[in-house]
């Protein structure tokens, strides 16, 4: 190895040379940038590579020689050992993460037909008025907009959340704790790799969103499954598995796969478990906006008085997926940590998109869009309830659909769901397998059914042809 391609941290103030030096090339050692066998410069190399005396640099490759971690050899030099002293403590390795392969075939990209669930209406989005404030600001656009400076998020835009979540969801922020994203699942890739080590227990609701499995496993977590009824997320299960976990991922506002709200009681519960454990609360509301029946329930960050909880949210299904836009809302102690992270993986969010929406948000188009799109939902909804019924006959039922861009609903004469899955493709209908977001229960065989992007007239012919597919699978 050259003398000049090892890179070393800087010494500290006040530490002697040895010590430094020492440290360095046994981290070095350890996390492979000098690899095993492989020769390093000669010490009066070293030594002026690196400005410090040669009998420095002699003293610490005889002691890393000593304690096994180098070999000297007169006419090869100085090499790494082929075995360091860490092998012979034979630590097992961390778990391989999983097949990021796996993840993807989950998360591809699908046509754009019913039931795809995770759509919203596209066709109704007020384009031309997103165009206009697009053009007003792209002709005054600023050399700090340029400089794309504002790491944590574009100021407006996060007042202008803050002010939304306070009124909408009952969430306690202020523009300062609020940090954009480009969605929920980059919060929850951060978050996970913030505040989990490997090994770490984590709850995670079952069923669930895949993305928060992915994130967790990729964070070396283990992961522990805990049910859900339809109060929501079973505390109690979760205590009874893991009380010293240190993470729970929810979905209080719409329990992502079975639809449920969860109850104040079991968010009371849950928070009580958080403030005892020291744990930390990750509350997804990926659509929380949508709710069409039902008495409102605001977040449960909004109960939260030990700030314990990390809130989530996201404008790519309010809006439109490839804004991607998402902003998580951070307790005080998270800030700092969280936003030193973020700066590491990349920098900042794109300014003028978070512009053209401050923008949107502030003159009131936000709402007015919301307003009118939980109209429309609601009326999308009855239709994939009222089809359902009237061409499966309680084969196929509806559970509890208040809310969102997609419902669950369940077989009720064991049809295995995975295999009506590929039937229903082959007649061009996508009815997503609810074995997708399961990780340990089996007694779940249904579909999610996404509403919000398609007509009533599109909604009824898939839902004729999915239940043709299936009669015609039962006769053969």
């Amino acid at each position: 190895m050259p003398p000049n391609e090892l890179t070393l941290s800087p010494r500290p103030a006040g530490k002697a040379v040895h010590e430094w030096l020492y440290a360095e090339l046994r981290r070095a050692v350890l996390e492979g940038r000098l690899r095993r066998s492989e020769r390093l410069p000669s010490s009066r190399e070293l030594a002026r590579a690196q400005g410090v005396s040669r009998g420095a640099v002699v003293g610490v490759l005889e002691q890393l020689a000593a304690e096994g971690y180098l070999t000297a050899r007169r006419g090869s030099g100085t090499r790494v050992s082929d075995r360091i002293p860490e092998d012979l403590l034979r630590v097992a390795p961390r778990a391989k993460p999983p097949d990021p392969i796996e993840s993807w075939r989950h998360a591809e990209a699908l046509p754009r037909r019913p039931f795809r669930p995770d759509q919203p209406a596209l066709d109704e989005f007020p384009v031309e008025s997103w165009m206009r404030i697009a053009g007003r600001r792209v002709r005054r656009l600023s050399v700090s907009a340029l400089s794309g400076d504002d790491f944590q998020g574009y100021p407006p835009l996060r007042e202008a959340i803050a002010d939304y979540l306070r009124t909408s969801r009952g969430v306690r922020c202020d523009a300062g704790q609020i940090a954009v994203t480009s969605g929920i699942q980059q919060a929850l890739d951060l978050l996970s790799r913030l505040l989990i080590q490997p090994g770490d227990e984590a709850w995670i609701e079952d069923p669930a969103y895949f993305g928060a499995q992915d994130a967790f496993r990729l964070a070396g977590a283990r992961i522990v499954p805990v049910p859900v009824d339809e109060r929501g997320l079973r505390v109690a299960d979760g205590v009874a598995r893991a009380p010293k976990a240190r993470v729970a991922y929810v979905t209080p506002g719409h329990q992502f796969g079975l639809g449920s709200l969860m109850s104040v009681e079991r968010r009371l519960e849950l928070l009580g478990w958080a403030r005892k454990a020291k744990a930390w609360i990750l509350e997804d509301d990926y659509d929380g906006e949508f709710r069409f029946a039902g008495r409102p329930l605001g977040a449960l960050q909004g109960l939260d008085e030990a700030n314990v909880t990390v809130y989530m949210g996201t404008f790519n299904k309010t809006l439109f997926p490839s804004l991607r836009l998402g902003y998580v809302v951070l307790p005080a102690a998270l800030r700092d940590p969280f936003m030193r992270l973020r700066t590491q993986v990349d920098r900042a969010p794109p300014t003028l998109s978070q512009a053209i929406l401050c923008d949107f948000m502030t003159e009131g188009r936000y709402g007015r869009h919301l307003r009118r799109m939980r109209e429309l939902y609601a009326e999308r909804q009855d239709a994939l309830r009222t089809s359902l019924r009237r061409y499966f006959k309680g084969k196929l039922e509806p559970a509890s659909w208040e809310a969102g861009l997609c419902a669950p609903a369940f077989f009720t004469d064991g049809t295995d769901a995975k295999e009506a899955e590929r039937l229903a493709a082959e007649q061009g209908v996508i009815a997503a397998s609810m074995h997708r977001h399961l990780l340990e229960r089996t007694d779940l065989q249904g579909f999610m059914l996404g509403f919000a992007a398609f007509t009533p007239r599109e909604i009824q012919t898939a839902a004729r042809k999915l239940a043709k597919a299936l009669e015609d699978s039962a006769g053969d």
